[in-house]
């Protein structure tokens, strides 16, 4: 058969079978296909105007026809090119299978003759052992033989210093040995092979007298690198023979089952624990004192073992790591070791207990000075980043230590801030004024040694990390809450006692003034002390906290002690405020012109507060005095019968309200001459005394009520009832008249006056 210029035997080519069913099959769809054809004819030619694109259609049905005429070319010459491809290679495929059906004949011919001939050859096999035994034995003659002589050899060799030599020496009669026993042990002869043993029991002390020797340079390494680089590369170039005879013993007992005697011998991580127990010594006897021999014996223990450390790494870096196999990595090996050794070394200082800034000292040097530029990030070292370790000790012990630590710190807070506090309260019972400072304003040391004290422990923290800073910080600001809170209860007892017996104490007002201004001192000092330790409060609600209340406890004691200083000036003021507004009164300036001198005389003294305290106490001081001028109108000690009455009071009440705020303005403090001055509601109340009509009244009222909204209904009828011309029951109404209306307009919250801190008796109308 011919297909394409391929001649095709019946070998090659498949049977075609071509029967009638398939020819009937093609004729029925050309039939289809014809009456598609006229269908789509129909479909194209349904309108007379149609026929005129007859040769249109005919054109383009024959674009179409050409198109998948050579489709069906192209697949069919695809088709064929697989089936001529796929001929060859079967082709092929049935050469090679006949050839190698014709190789596998002749193999299984070959191996029938094999299976006599290991009999044949089971003489040969034995002589073969034999002659390997006796070559064996002729090859180790001379170590046999001459065995205790190479031993002296070897052993003179070693106490000569030259290790190589011994160890070839060594080397050899080991392998003579071995040899010897893994011929005896392939006999299965166990008698001879303890014997032989035996016989070479000497070479296995040989090795270890030569360990020793290896072992004493080891320990020597930092010093024997700086003088006999020689001597440590030849103990090293043992070191790495033996390695290698362990990993042919290893691989000898894996493939055959026969140890060698001594092996492995594992010099290299002998000698690896020889160099770690050397280091581990010299850190122990780098501690050359106690505590109780030098109390800063652990700040000196650290800096020389840090001294120690960065010596010996330089020296390992320069001149270890030419002597040393690459495969040492001998400069990150020293690292880690001290590492270790350091970390058990720090570990056995805390588990025998810190006191005091040992506990600082210790955290400061594991957590900075230890991977900082002055040891393991030393320039001169060249350590990369990722060989630097950082765990010189667990992050839980770190943590045990700063709360140790602050635990400590806090009750040595406490017992500082104790005796700060009873020596302070032993000054105020004493006959002697305050000390002064640069300004003349009365303080005393409290404060600045407080803050002192905080500020040290602060810059110590700050040797350690931001964290104890942070935490430090916390512990100084709740301790100083509870020294405010202690002391302000000792100013209290302080007042009481002194209120109780003035004649005990001389100088109550020169050390309630050194109070208040170390009161102010201690806040400046607290926003100082965030300022310097606390860069951003943040997210920081606890320590936010913490500082307000610190804040808060200062002020509030600053505010009492202000309360306490005036309550002794007022003390003395009491009977000349019982005078005022009375009938004796009326005619007289003793009571007023008293009241103004013993202010001003006290006034002299306050001057010794600072500036911001003398305002806080002068606006506190008014307020009282307006006050007490207020509550002497509204206590009804006095009633007007006439109008003339009613203006001689409210002109004498005009003068001396004015009396007193000068008084206040000449002293020099600038609340005097605020606009909501309280003598001003004095004042205004002079001014609803001497009204002379009754219906003009209700707007001078209701003009004093929109000024002093917080006016109550009895205020007001106290007020009125000064006048003398309304009666007891109309005092009621009127008021009434007056205040709801003015209430009903009201919008918002009511502002505070000066009425709102007097408060009328409730006997005054009953």
């Amino acid at each position: 058969m011919q297909l394409e210029g391929f001649v095709l035997t019946d070998n090659e080519l498949p049977r075609i079978y071509c029967n009638y069913g398939n020819m009937s099959r093609i004729s029925k769809l050309e039939s289809s296909a014809k009456s598609k054809a006229v269908e789509r004819i129909c479909n194209l030619l349904q309108r007379p105007d149609q026929l005129e694109k007859v040769e249109e259609f005919k054109k383009r049905e024959s674009r179409k026809k050409a198109s998948k005429e050579a489709m069906l070319k192209t697949a069919l010459q695809s088709q064929l090119d697989g089936v001529r491809s796929g001929l060859e290679l079967l082709k092929f495929a049935r050469e090679d299978l006949t050839d190698v059906g014709n190789h596998t004949a002749e193999l299984q011919k070959c191996l029938k003759d094999l299976l006599a001939l290991g009999s044949i050859l089971e003489d040969v096999r034995e002589e073969n052992f034999r002659h390997s035994q006796y070559a064996m034995a002729m090859e180790n003659m001379n170590n046999i033989f001459n065995i205790s002589k190479n031993l002296d050899k070897a052993e003179t060799l070693i106490n000569d210093g030259k290790m190589l030599q011994a160890h070839i020496l060594l080397s050899e009669l080991e392998s003579s040995r071995d040899e010897l026993l893994y011929e005896l042990f392939r006999m299965g002869n166990k008698s001879e092979h303890t014997m032989l043993l035996d016989y070479f029991s000497d070479v296995e002390k040989l090795s270890e007298n030569l360990e020793k020797h290896l072992s004493l340079n080891l320990k020597r390494t930092l010093n024997i690198a700086v003088k006999q680089p020689t001597l440590l590369v030849t103990t090293l170039r043992i070191i790495e023979r033996e390695e290698r005879a362990d990993a042919a013993a290893i691989q000898r007992f894996d493939m055959s089952g026969f140890k060698s005697p001594g092996r492995p011998k594992c010099w290299k991580a002998k000698a690896l624990k020889i160099l770690e127990d050397s280091v581990k010594e010299k850190l122990e006897a780098s501690q050359l004192e106690s505590r109780a021999e030098n109390k800063m014996w652990l700040v000196r223990y650290l800096e020389v073992m840090r001294q120690l450390i960065l010596q010996d790494l330089l020296v390992v870096k320069a001149l270890c790591v030419p002597c040393f196999p690459s495969s040492y990595n001998i400069l990150n090996c020293y690292v880690k070791m001290y590492h270790r050794c350091l970390s058990k070394q720090l570990q056995e200082c805390i588990g025998n207990g810190l006191e005091g800034f040992e506990y600082v000292s210790l955290l400061a040097w594991v957590l900075n000075t230890y991977t900082g530029p002055q040891l393991l990030l030393s320039i001169d070292l060249g350590l990369e980043p990722q060989d630097i370790p950082t765990d010189l000790l667990d992050k839980q012990v770190n943590d045990m230590l700063m709360r140790d630590y602050l635990k400590n710190i806090g009750e040595n807070y406490r017992s500082c801030l104790r005796i700060i506090i009873a020596k302070e309260v032993e000054e105020w019972w004493k006959n002697c004024s305050p000390q002064s400072d640069s300004d003349g304003h009365f303080r005393t040391e409290a404060p600045v040694d407080i803050f002192k004290m905080v500020d040290e422990n602060l810059q110590l923290a700050k040797t350690v990390s931001p964290e104890l800073v942070h935490k430090m910080l916390l512990l100084s600001l709740e301790i100083i809450r509870e020294y405010g809170q202690t002391y302000q209860d000792e100013v209290k007892y302080f007042k009481v006692k002194y209120f109780d017996d003035r004649s005990k104490v001389q100088y109550f007002t020169h050390f309630m003034i050194a109070i208040i201004n170390n009161c102010s001192i201690c806040t400046d000092l607290a926003h100082q002390t965030k300022d310097r330790y606390w860069k951003s409060a943040v997210g920081d609600s606890k320590a936010v906290g913490q500082f307000d209340a610190v804040l808060q406890t200062f002020e509030d004691s600053r505010n009492k002690a202000a309360r306490f200083l005036l309550d002794e000036a007022f003390l003395d003021l009491e009977p000349h405020f019982q005078e005022l507004v009375t009938r004796n009164w009326v005619k007289s300036t003793v009571a007023v012109d008293t009241i103004c001198t013993t202010l001003e005389d006290y006034f002299q003294d306050y001057m010794r507060l600072k500036p911001k305290n003398f305002d806080d106490v002068m606006k506190q001081g008014k307020e009282l005095v307006a006050k007490k001028y207020l509550l002497a109108l509204m206590s009804r000690k006095i009633v007007l019968k006439s109008q003339e009455e009613r203006k001689e009071t409210a002109t004498k009440i005009t003068n001396e309200a004015r009396q007193i705020q000068t008084l206040f303005e000449r002293v020099g403090s600038s609340v005097g001459i605020k606009t909501d001055c309280p003598f001003d509601a004095v004042k205004a109340i002079a001014e609803v005394i001497n009204v002379e009509d009754l219906d003009m009244l209700s707007l001078e009222l209701h003009s004093f009520i929109k000024h002093y909204p917080d006016l109550t209904k009895e205020q007001l009828m106290a007020i009125l009832s000064v006048r003398g011309d309304i009666g007891r029951f109309d005092l009621k109404a009127k008021a009434t008249e007056i205040m709801p209306g003015n209430t009903a307009v009201r919008k918002g919250p009511i502002p505070n006056s000066i009425f709102s801190q007097v408060d009328i008796p409730p006997s005054l109308f009953s």
